[in-house]
């Protein structure tokens, strides 16, 4: 089955490879829209009238239980879009998440750059915030509520906005946060250092091959992959890259911690774009300025 690579990122994507692989997932249907309405909610409670978006929602939908039982809404089962959902085309925002993100491709680790008048600095979390910046979001704007690393205060902000989800298939936009990717405490412990790095979420294929862009600690903002169907093989049977290398020694020549690859240290989705209101700025009335933004050390990649 043709895999669902976006046509924007055909040049990058290439790098990384071809899906080969057998479909995961049912084949699309038409989109008649590039965003789907959520299914209603199970019927078995009463929902109140939509509200304006200024939180994220959870995709409800009902799955058959046992005779006698009331149903089970996608949320209670930890599912954030349904698979319809999931299968739509790129919205003109997800769309907009990827030019963004092609200005910034090939630019060395720790770049400072301007993007609509603010300054960055392309590590960690630096590359993700001007990507959405390019877009007039401004995902650092909470930051000073919350403590710890640039990761942690947006996984916190989008955590407070329940924007937070671990779909296997997720949409371009989304943030991606991961774990133990690096020896934050420097005491050689690899299983209690959470949130270390994030991406965002770029192209998914058919076979669950999720292409994301992140600062890669030695060859700078690049492309690579992440399979949560197989998040513990690095190429599949055809020799695809499934899941990059993320997690790094904990010094220098040191040995490699056992999860290395990016799907084995996955944390969770973020939904950026569900709370777009939130987060937008009108940049032509901000000023000028360098966001206090905590930096996370980076990860290698493969």
């Amino acid at each position: 089955m043709k895999p669902v690579v976006y046509l924007l990122l055909a040049p990058a994507l290439f790098m990384v490879g071809c899906a080969s692989a057998p479909p995961a997932r049912p084949a699309a249907a038409p989109a008649a829209a590039q965003t789907a309405a959520p299914p209603a909610a199970a019927p078995s409670t009463p929902q109140p009238a939509a509200q304006p978006q200024t939180a994220a929602t959870p995709a409800q939908t009902a799955v058959p239980a046992p005779t006698g039982t009331s149903l089970v809404s996608a949320d209670a089962l930890g599912i954030y879009r349904t698979p319809e959902e999931e299968r739509q085309p790129p919205s003109q925002d997800e769309l907009a998440v990827i030019a963004s993100a092609k200005t910034l491709i090939g630019k060395p680790p720790d770049a400072a750059v301007t993007v609509n008048g603010r300054g960055f600095t392309l590590d960690c979390i630096g590359t993700v915030s001007a990507i959405y910046y390019g877009i007039s979001l401004d995902v650092a704007k909470d930051f000073n509520l919350y403590k710890g690393n640039g990761v942690n205060r947006l996984y916190m902000t989008l955590q407070e906005r329940n924007a937070l989800h671990k779909d296997k298939y997720p949409r371009p936009g989304d943030v991606i946060f991961w774990d133990n990717t690096w020896d934050v405490k420097g005491d050689g412990d690899r299983v209690h250092d959470p949130r270390t790095h994030a991406g965002i979420v770029l192209a998914v294929d058919d076979d669950g091959t999720i292409h994301y862009v992140h600062e890669n600690l030695y060859k700078g903002i690049m492309i690579e992959t992440m399979n949560l169907l197989r998040p513990t093989v690095a190429r599949d049977e055809q020799g695809k890259l499934i899941n990059s290398g993320m997690a790094i020694a904990s010094k220098p020549g040191g040995p490699l911690p056992v999860h290395t690859l990016s799907g084995d240290v996955f944390n969770c989705f973020g939904d950026v774009l569900g709370q777009r209101n939130y987060f937008y700025v009108d940049l032509a009335r901000m000023e000028p300025r360098v966001p206090d933004v905590v930096a996370v050390a980076p990860t290698t990649g493969r």
